[in-house]
């Protein structure tokens, strides 16, 4: 046994081989340097019209620009037909997870992975390329940077082997049309990367933003996904958004109810003085009930305004009242709902529990009211920076309204001396 055959034979001990699946990635010696390399599996070599495929993978996979994108070439080492990569060091994402599995907790470390695959899966669409299986055992790390790369694309290869057959062990990463036979479409990678995100956090709870993409991009019936990798991005984006917005706004609302709790604690409370009744008054009329606007009946407003072509000073005014419109429904449900919610810790009573019990009442208003803003957001169509605004100056007003309630001496008839 050589050196080189004793070289693999440690690293397949190791567990430093790579199995993906069109081969096996490990390091060769060539021309007195170590070079990573995919050492393809002979079945597929021996399959008619692979070659011709792989031939036209790399010239494809040549013309990209994506940073994501590993190139080769093809070689022939001692007898063997391999893929030389570009020089750097490389691991699957199933042998990085293996080694240190507490990664994926590293800030930041699966937003890098999928916004570089997105990157890379927009541009493979735009040339009618993909990937189709997005396991671990098909992605590469870039040691030092962590840069996700992909190397063969499937879809390429979809007339010279079966796909069922190409990712044996791997098929919960892959469309089901795509398993049955099916052309592949831009549905079909959402379906996989969808996977992938739901792999990543197989042992944890996953994020609100990606549990909500998760959901559809992973449906069976490709109508029912994202259309396109763009659009997921985006609604992706849109949902960092609204979370941002939301724990800005739990921030607010913690400080008020602090100082609110401080007061009650540190100030004196007044006598109960009892007055007689004065004489009723007028009722206010609500300046969010108006009238103008049913909850019910004009909820469906446009949501994709930012996608709509606006040419004429006409259109651009009823956009303008719309968007108004739905800025009123939020704004008036919001108010309705919040009052309840917000009733539950402003009482007499709460404030003279124990702390642990204030604070526990205040941890479910907060819960509540940020779980309101966003089932109100995603109903109305309005922007999430809007709906937070809104909701501030909503809970502001309330808050101020309640605090003098409960600042208020208790009314009654004058008692007899």
């Amino acid at each position: 046994m050589n050196y080189e055959e004793m070289l693999n034979a440690k690293e397949s001990n190791s567990g430093r081989t790579g199995r993906m699946p069109f081969g096996t990635l490990r390091k060769m010696q060539i021309e007195g340097k170590y070079h990573h390399v995919l050492e393809l599996h002979d079945d597929l070599v021996e399959r008619p019209g692979f070659m011709d495929a792989l031939k036209a993978e790399e010239k494809s996979t040549s013309m990209l620009k994506s940073r994501q994108q590993l190139h080769f070439l093809e070689a022939e080492h001692n007898g063997v037909l391999v893929l030389e990569l570009e020089q750097g060091q490389f691991q699957t994402l199933d042998q990085v997870l293996s080694d240190n599995p507490a990664i994926v907790a590293k800030s930041g470390f699966i937003d890098q992975v999928i916004d570089g695959l997105f990157d890379i899966t927009e541009e493979l669409h735009q040339k009618s390329l993909y990937h189709l299986c997005f396991s671990p055992q098909n992605v590469l790390l870039r040691k030092g940077d962590e840069m996700p790369m992909l190397l063969l694309h499937a879809s390429t290869f979809s007339r010279s082997v079966a796909m069922s057959k190409l990712f044996l062990n791997m098929e919960e990463f892959v469309a089901p049309e795509v398993l049955e036979g099916q052309e592949p479409t831009n549905a079909s990678d959402v379906y996989s990367l969808g996977k992938l995100i739901e792999w990543f956090y197989r042992h944890s709870d996953i994020t609100y933003e990606y549990k909500r993409i998760v959901k559809k991009a992973v449906q069976q019936d490709p109508a029912k996904r994202y259309s396109s990798i763009q659009e997921m991005r985006s609604a992706l984006k849109s949902l960092r958004s609204t979370k941002r917005s939301a724990i800005s706004l739990i921030a607010a609302i913690a400080v008020a109810l602090l100082c609110v709790f401080l007061y009650f604690e540190l100030v004196p409370q007044a006598d109960s003085i009892e007055f007689l009744e004065g004489a009723p008054t007028e009722p206010e009329m609500s300046l969010l009930d108006d009238g103008s606007f049913d909850p019910e009946s004009d909820s469906d407003v446009w949501s994709d305004s930012d996608s709509v072509e606006i040419d004429t000073l006409g259109e651009r005014m009823a956009m303008e009242a719309y968007m108004q419109k739905a800025e009123d429904i939020f704004r008036k449900r919001f108010t309705k709902e919040a009052d309840q919610i917000l009733s539950r810790v402003y009482n007499n009573e709460n404030m003279n529990a124990n702390e642990k019990t204030f604070m526990a009442n205040t941890n479910a208003m907060r819960d509540d009211l940020v779980r309101l803003q966003t089932d109100l957001t995603e109903q109305t169509g309005i922007t999430s920076d809007k709906a937070s605004r809104i909701a501030m100056e909503v809970i502001d007003q309330l808050t101020l309204e309640k605090q003098r309630k409960l600042s208020t001496p208790t009314m009654g008839s004058r008692s007899n001396d």
